[in-house]
Protein backbone atom coordinates (compact mmCIF):
# COMPACT_ATOMS: atom_id res chain seq x y z
CA UNK A 1 0.00 0.00 0.00
CA UNK A 2 2.61 2.13 0.90
CA UNK A 3 4.91 1.76 -2.50
CA UNK A 4 1.61 2.35 -3.89
CA UNK A 5 1.36 5.74 -2.74
CA UNK A 6 4.37 6.66 -3.15
CA UNK A 7 4.45 5.24 -6.79
CA UNK A 8 1.78 8.20 -6.92
CA UNK A 9 3.27 10.93 -5.72
CA UNK A 10 6.02 10.40 -7.72
CA UNK A 11 3.80 10.07 -11.13
CA UNK A 12 1.69 13.10 -10.04
CA UNK A 13 4.63 15.49 -8.99
CA UNK A 14 6.13 14.66 -12.69
CA UNK A 15 2.77 15.14 -14.79
CA UNK A 16 2.98 18.73 -12.43
CA UNK A 17 6.24 19.47 -13.47
CA UNK A 18 5.44 18.86 -17.13
CA UNK A 19 2.74 20.70 -17.51
CA UNK A 20 4.50 24.30 -15.83
CA UNK A 21 7.48 23.06 -18.41
CA UNK A 22 5.58 22.57 -21.51
CA UNK A 23 2.51 24.59 -20.73
CA UNK A 24 4.46 27.69 -22.54
CA UNK A 25 4.65 25.75 -25.83
CA UNK A 26 1.31 25.02 -26.05
CA UNK A 27 -0.71 28.00 -24.25
CA UNK A 28 -0.58 32.03 -25.51
CA UNK A 29 0.01 34.55 -22.31
CA UNK A 30 -1.64 37.61 -23.05
CA UNK A 31 0.53 40.18 -21.97
CA UNK A 32 -1.00 43.24 -21.09
CA UNK A 33 1.52 45.55 -20.04
CA UNK A 34 1.06 49.57 -20.03
CA UNK A 35 3.15 51.03 -22.64
CA UNK A 36 2.13 48.59 -25.58
CA UNK A 37 -1.36 48.70 -24.91
CA UNK A 38 -1.37 52.59 -24.37
CA UNK A 39 0.17 52.72 -27.98
CA UNK A 40 -1.83 49.84 -29.69
CA UNK A 41 -5.12 51.63 -28.35
CA UNK A 42 -3.49 54.82 -30.21
CA UNK A 43 -2.68 53.31 -33.11
CA UNK A 44 -2.23 49.86 -34.34
CA UNK A 45 0.91 47.76 -34.19
CA UNK A 46 2.64 51.31 -32.88
CA UNK A 47 5.72 50.98 -30.66
CA UNK A 48 7.63 52.82 -28.22
CA UNK A 49 10.26 53.15 -31.29
CA UNK A 50 8.47 54.12 -34.21
CA UNK A 51 6.74 56.48 -31.83
CA UNK A 52 10.25 58.67 -31.33
CA UNK A 53 11.53 57.83 -34.99
CA UNK A 54 8.12 59.83 -36.61
CA UNK A 55 8.00 63.04 -38.51
CA UNK A 56 6.45 65.59 -36.19
CA UNK A 57 3.85 66.25 -38.64
CA UNK A 58 3.22 62.15 -38.21
CA UNK A 59 3.81 62.42 -34.12
CA UNK A 60 1.96 65.61 -33.47
CA UNK A 61 -1.58 64.48 -33.93
CA UNK A 62 -0.80 60.60 -32.15
CA UNK A 63 0.01 63.64 -29.52
CA UNK A 64 -2.87 65.79 -29.38
CA UNK A 65 -4.76 62.62 -28.88
CA UNK A 66 -2.73 60.95 -25.81
CA UNK A 67 -3.52 61.22 -22.03
CA UNK A 68 -1.42 62.21 -19.66
CA UNK A 69 -0.37 58.77 -18.49
CA UNK A 70 0.15 57.78 -21.93
CA UNK A 71 2.95 60.76 -21.88
CA UNK A 72 3.87 59.63 -18.51
CA UNK A 73 5.02 56.10 -19.87
CA UNK A 74 6.81 57.49 -22.71
CA UNK A 75 8.95 59.29 -20.73
CA UNK A 76 9.12 56.26 -17.96
CA UNK A 77 9.98 53.99 -20.92
CA UNK A 78 12.51 56.71 -22.35
CA UNK A 79 14.37 57.31 -19.11
CA UNK A 80 15.20 53.79 -18.35
CA UNK A 81 17.62 54.19 -21.71
CA UNK A 82 21.40 55.85 -21.94
CA UNK A 83 22.85 56.55 -25.13
CA UNK A 84 26.23 57.07 -25.31
CA UNK A 85 28.55 58.99 -27.31
CA UNK A 86 32.48 60.35 -27.25
CA UNK A 87 33.16 62.98 -30.46
CA UNK A 88 37.07 64.25 -30.19
CA UNK A 89 37.44 67.73 -30.41
CA UNK A 90 39.94 67.76 -33.13
CA UNK A 91 37.54 65.98 -35.63
CA UNK A 92 35.24 68.25 -35.12
CA UNK A 93 38.14 71.41 -35.86
CA UNK A 94 39.11 69.31 -38.97
CA UNK A 95 35.37 68.67 -40.37
CA UNK A 96 34.44 72.66 -40.08
CA UNK A 97 37.79 74.16 -40.46
CA UNK A 98 40.40 71.79 -42.35
CA UNK A 99 42.56 74.76 -43.60
CA UNK A 100 42.79 76.56 -40.30
CA UNK A 101 45.87 77.39 -39.00
CA UNK A 102 44.66 79.43 -36.24
CA UNK A 103 44.21 78.03 -32.37
CA UNK A 104 41.11 76.70 -31.55
CA UNK A 105 39.52 79.29 -28.13
CA UNK A 106 37.68 78.37 -25.61
CA UNK A 107 35.04 81.87 -26.28
CA UNK A 108 31.95 81.03 -24.01
CA UNK A 109 31.52 78.87 -21.32
CA UNK A 110 27.78 77.01 -18.99
CA UNK A 111 27.27 74.58 -17.11
CA UNK A 112 24.06 72.19 -17.35
CA UNK A 113 21.24 72.17 -14.89
CA UNK A 114 18.25 70.16 -15.15
CA UNK A 115 15.03 71.34 -15.91
CA UNK A 116 11.18 70.21 -14.93
CA UNK A 117 12.82 67.48 -12.30
CA UNK A 118 15.20 66.02 -14.85
CA UNK A 119 18.60 65.54 -13.93
CA UNK A 120 21.81 67.07 -15.95
CA UNK A 121 25.48 67.96 -15.72
CA UNK A 122 28.63 69.13 -17.50
CA UNK A 123 29.31 71.66 -19.32
CA UNK A 124 28.53 73.58 -22.74
CA UNK A 125 31.78 75.56 -24.63
CA UNK A 126 31.41 77.26 -27.75
CA UNK A 127 34.76 77.07 -29.49
CA UNK A 128 36.46 79.30 -32.14
CA UNK A 129 38.75 78.69 -34.94
CA UNK A 130 39.12 81.37 -36.70
CA UNK A 131 35.73 82.72 -37.89
CA UNK A 132 34.11 79.54 -37.33
CA UNK A 133 32.77 77.98 -34.10
CA UNK A 134 31.20 74.98 -32.78
CA UNK A 135 29.46 74.10 -29.56
CA UNK A 136 30.90 71.34 -27.51
CA UNK A 137 29.35 69.44 -24.45
CA UNK A 138 32.03 67.94 -22.55
CA UNK A 139 31.26 65.45 -18.94
CA UNK A 140 27.77 65.64 -20.25
CA UNK A 141 25.23 63.58 -18.80
CA UNK A 142 21.18 64.29 -19.02
CA UNK A 143 17.90 62.36 -18.45
CA UNK A 144 16.86 60.43 -21.49
CA UNK A 145 13.67 61.58 -23.25
CA UNK A 146 12.00 60.58 -26.38
CA UNK A 147 13.64 62.72 -29.58
CA UNK A 148 15.38 65.05 -27.17
CA UNK A 149 17.02 68.12 -29.62
CA UNK A 150 19.39 70.83 -28.91
CA UNK A 151 18.81 74.35 -29.18
CA UNK A 152 20.71 77.72 -29.05
CA UNK A 153 18.32 79.90 -27.71
CA UNK A 154 18.21 83.71 -26.20
CA UNK A 155 18.05 83.26 -22.80
CA UNK A 156 16.42 79.70 -22.41
CA UNK A 157 13.09 80.33 -25.29
CA UNK A 158 13.27 77.72 -27.81
CA UNK A 159 10.18 79.79 -29.29
CA UNK A 160 12.58 81.93 -30.82
CA UNK A 161 15.65 79.36 -30.94
CA UNK A 162 17.87 77.77 -33.90
CA UNK A 163 17.64 73.57 -33.60
CA UNK A 164 20.59 72.17 -33.77
CA UNK A 165 19.49 68.28 -34.53
CA UNK A 166 19.11 65.59 -32.16
CA UNK A 167 21.08 65.17 -29.10
CA UNK A 168 23.46 62.69 -30.36
CA UNK A 169 23.89 61.09 -27.05
CA UNK A 170 22.43 61.10 -23.23
CA UNK A 171 26.21 60.64 -22.07
CA UNK A 172 29.43 61.82 -23.38
CA UNK A 173 31.24 64.64 -25.07
CA UNK A 174 29.67 65.79 -28.31
CA UNK A 175 30.34 68.56 -31.00
CA UNK A 176 27.59 70.84 -32.85
CA UNK A 177 28.46 73.09 -35.70
CA UNK A 178 26.75 76.54 -35.09
CA UNK A 179 27.14 77.98 -38.76
CA UNK A 180 26.29 81.71 -38.81
CA UNK A 181 24.57 81.44 -35.18
CA UNK A 182 25.69 84.15 -32.72
CA UNK A 183 26.33 83.27 -29.99
CA UNK A 184 26.53 86.65 -27.99
CA UNK A 185 22.67 86.77 -29.08
CA UNK A 186 21.66 82.94 -28.85
CA UNK A 187 23.45 82.75 -25.41
CA UNK A 188 21.55 79.67 -23.60
CA UNK A 189 21.94 75.68 -24.89
CA UNK A 190 18.42 73.84 -24.49
CA UNK A 191 17.81 70.39 -24.30
CA UNK A 192 14.28 69.96 -25.38
CA UNK A 193 11.75 66.91 -25.55
CA UNK A 194 10.45 67.39 -29.02
CA UNK A 195 7.33 65.14 -28.98
CA UNK A 196 5.89 66.96 -25.58
CA UNK A 197 7.46 70.23 -25.22
CA UNK A 198 9.36 69.75 -22.14
CA UNK A 199 12.60 71.81 -21.26
CA UNK A 200 14.84 68.70 -20.12
CA UNK A 201 18.54 70.83 -19.35
CA UNK A 202 19.90 74.51 -20.05
CA UNK A 203 23.58 76.10 -19.65
CA UNK A 204 24.04 79.67 -20.17
CA UNK A 205 27.04 80.61 -22.18
CA UNK A 206 29.04 83.41 -20.79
Amino acid sequence: MLKAVTIAVIIGTAVIGIYYLAGPLFYDRVVNEPLPTALSDLQKDLTYDKFVNMIDEQRKALVEKMSPGTIDLIMAEAKKFTTTVSEDMQEMIAKVAPNSQETPKFSKLGMFQGLKGHEAKGKAEVIAVGDISFLRFEDFEVTNGPDLHVYMTKNGDVDSGIDLGKLKGSIGNQNYALGEINADVYNTVVIYCQPFHVYFASAKLS
